[in-house]
């Protein structure tokens, strides 16, 4: 066959008048698909907050199509936490960006051809190879949308999905599913029709082709026949694009903006000046109009998929918080806004409107441990716990904090540790450790930061010692803050009280510049944290590592060897499981060095076992001590995290091993609460208590 005869008639058995109201459609749908989307851009265009961070642009422009390539066409995010509807998505999504590329080239053959002189049967470039190609990739593709549309439609019928339901929902499904299947059949009329070379081509309309073949019912009937599916899959396709902005298949622009914005980075939060404060006269969130605009873009993005809310801890724990209904109660929130302003009744009350607790309730924004879950798991990047943040420092600031919580703020701000204990007592957990503190100067280029449990709990304290011990039999020169350290304000920023962290932050930041202080090694994540990604925004700029980093340095350079019989008491062999601090796996993406040296153990038989739970690393659950949650008058069995403790008590471990203090500390009060054995050990101690007193 000459392939240049491979091409076809792309209006094919369509009439002049025909076309004349297909474009008039098309202009209509095309209106009203406009006319949405410049609906929704005005409503997020809306006069938001007057501050922000200027330092973090909400668009990167140098990065943003590479994000488009990475983040939007890949799809790998959705395929995180649900791998079939991951696939069936990408499935969906790849088949329809297909398709809608192919209709584009459809389009730019039949108008350049015609603005050129060509005839229908003299195409431009559709014809040939490329036609070959285009015709065999647009049979896959649709393909591929209708099974994954049918898998979701399966899927939504049954109710296994913890997706909120729309009844609107139902609409798009069944256009699109009907919109594959005409195709299909207006493919398989016009191949009879025309007697189209190469059917095979078309693998599935070849195959629609051959009932119509067999029953042989003449051009005219087959004419017509095509021509009553070319209209139905027209008016399908023109409805599709009519509707776009008015249902849930916004979130296919919205969540593109979104992901073509600046990442956003766990573990971060904007700072907020006095000057900020002064000029817009409130801080944080209460009023619609105190969003920013990528955040109400944000609102449209959000599928309501539930994946935030299947991993969120505090749901788990039945309290009564779902990031998915977070985000859209203030969806629907900017939607009555919009709509008042819109239909011209008294919009601003709508939008006065408190969001803190008249929208999302008080219970609500203090159930939140800020474990980072929520945003890591959210394939199209929407925060539901910047919203919560960003409420909680309105909270704050209105004077509404009340407490144990608000209690350990006071005590922050006034003795500069949650537990209120005096500054001179930081150091009395090392009375009888030879330690060098920074104000007695010395050499050491590294200083370790002892974190506020570690000082002050007694339980914790075991940690420091334990660290100290370590780094002493590694000959490691270090220095500590000693009195002069203060909290670091993690808790603080956290719960929402922007100030009493800065002050904290500040005071800090002055006391390492002050030392010379470059490098920093601390066994708490929310140090970690705060150190890595707080405290640059006000100039400190530290070299910060966990001490699980460190010690698997040190035992794998050989300066702390752990396989000397000199070295190690050979006690009983212990069954351990290793938990992951959510600040430590998540958020600064640190979960091997600790499972390392915990292996190092293990290899010289310090270690009889070491066991995975089934939620780990970067899916790890957690313990319910962040976000401040640790100062809550919370009952032990009452705490979120509890089911992670029952997680860990299942692997019939005696030892869990963990690498924050605050988890420590959570699983050691529910040991006690449920009557357990089992031993919490921070992975220091479980190194130290080898070495020989």
């Amino acid at each position: 066959m000459n392939r240049e005869m491979l091409t076809r008639d792309i209006y094919g058995n369509i009439d002049s008048v025909s076309k004349v109201i297909f474009y008039i459609l098309s202009a209509a749908a095309l209106a009203c698909c406009a006319a949405g989307i410049w609906h929704h851009v005005r409503r997020w265009r809306r006069e938001g907050r007057p501050f922000g961070s200027p330092s973090s642009p909400a668009f990167d422009w140098k990065g943003i199509f590479s994000r488009f390539w990475t983040r939007v066409l890949s799809q790998t995010a959705l395929r995180r936490g649900r791998v079939g509807a991951g696939w069936m998505h990408s499935l969906l999504f790849w088949g329809f960006a297909v398709l809608f590329l192919g209709t584009v080239l459809v389009s730019t053959e039949y108008y350049a051809a015609t603005l050129l002189g060509r005839t229908a049967g003299d195409p431009l470039f559709h014809k040939g190879l490329y036609f070959a190609i285009f015709e065999c990739v647009l049979d896959l593709a649709g393909l591929a949308l209708i099974a994954g549309i049918v898998w979701f439609a399966i899927r939504r019928a049954r109710g296994t999905s913890s997706m909120a339901h729309q009844g609107s929902d139902w609409l798009v499904i069944g256009l699109l599913i009907s919109l594959g299947i005409t195709g299909y059949c207006l493919e398989g009329g016009r191949i009879v029709l025309e007697q189209t070379p190469a059917p095979a081509l078309s693998p599935v309309g070849y195959v629609c082709s051959l009932p119509i073949a067999a029953a042989d019912p003449g051009p005219a009937v087959v004419g017509r026949m095509h021509r009553t599916f070319w209209w139905i899959h027209a008016l399908l396709a023109l409805g599709l694009v009519a509707i776009f902005p008015y249902s849930r298949l916004l979130h296919a622009l919205a969540g593109t903006v979104r992901l073509m914005a600046t990442p956003r980075a766990l573990g971060s939060m904007e700072p907020i000046s006095i000057e900020q404060v002064e000029l817009a006269g409130f801080i944080g969130v209460d009023r619609l109009e105190h969003l920013t605009c990528l955040q109400r873009i944000e609102l449209h993005a959000c599928v309501a998929c539930g994946r935030c809310q299947d991993v969120c801890p505090a749901h788990i724990a039945k309290k009564p918080l779902s990031p998915r209904d977070v985000v859209q109660d203030l969806r629907f929130q900017l939607d009555q806004w919009t709509r008042s302003a819109d239909t011209n009744t008294d919009p601003g009350a709508v939008s006065q409107q408190s969001l803190c607790g008249a929208v999302i309730a008080d219970e609500t924004l203090w159930a939140c441990t800020t474990c980072g879950a929520c945003e890591d798991i959210c394939p199209l990047d929407v925060g539901p716990l910047t919203f919560i943040t960003d409420m909680r420092r309105f909270f704050v600031g209105d004077g509404r904090f009340r407490g144990a919580p608000a209690a350990a703020l006071a005590r922050m701000q006034r003795s500069g540790n949650p537990w209120g204990l005096p500054a001179e007592d930081r150091l009395n957990w090392a009375q009888d450790l030879d330690i060098r503190t920074a104000a007695d100067g010395g050499d050491s280029d590294l200083l370790y930061w002892v974190g506020c449990a570690a000082a002050y709990d007694p339980n914790c304290q075991r940690i420091a010692r334990s660290m100290v011990r370590l780094l002493q039999r590694a000959n490691v020169p270090f220095t500590v803050l000693g009195n002069e350290e203060r909290c670091t304000g993690d808790s603080a920023r956290r719960m929402g009280d922007e100030f009493v962290f800065q002050e904290l932050a500040t005071r800090n930041i002055e006391t390492l510049h002050r030392y010379g202080i470059k490098k920093i090694v601390t066994h708490c994540p929310h140090c970690l944290n705060s150190l890595r990604n707080d405290y640059p925004q006000f100039g400190g700029l530290f070299d910060v590592v966990h001490h699980s980093e460190l010690l698997l340095d040190l035992i794998e350079t050989g300066r702390l060897p752990i396989d000397g019989s000199d070295l190690f008491n050979h006690s009983a062999a212990i069954r351990a499981t290793y938990h992951d601090p959510c600040y430590l796996a998540r958020i600064q993406r640190i979960s091997q060095p600790p499972r390392q040296v915990l292996d190092h153990l293990l290899t010289h038989g310090h270690l009889s076992e070491r066991i995975e739970m089934a939620r780990h690393g970067r899916e790890t659950a957690c313990c319910g001590g962040g976000g401040g949650r640790m100062w809550f008058d919370d009952t032990p069995s009452d705490r979120i995290g509890i089911d992670r403790f029952d997680e860990v008590v299942a692997t019939g471990a005696d030892t869990v091993a963990v690498g924050c203090p605050f988890c420590k500390i959570m699983f050691h009060d529910a040991a006690s609460d449920r009557g357990s054995s089992i031993q919490v050990r921070d992975i220091a101690e479980l190194l130290a208590e080898k070495i020989l007193q």
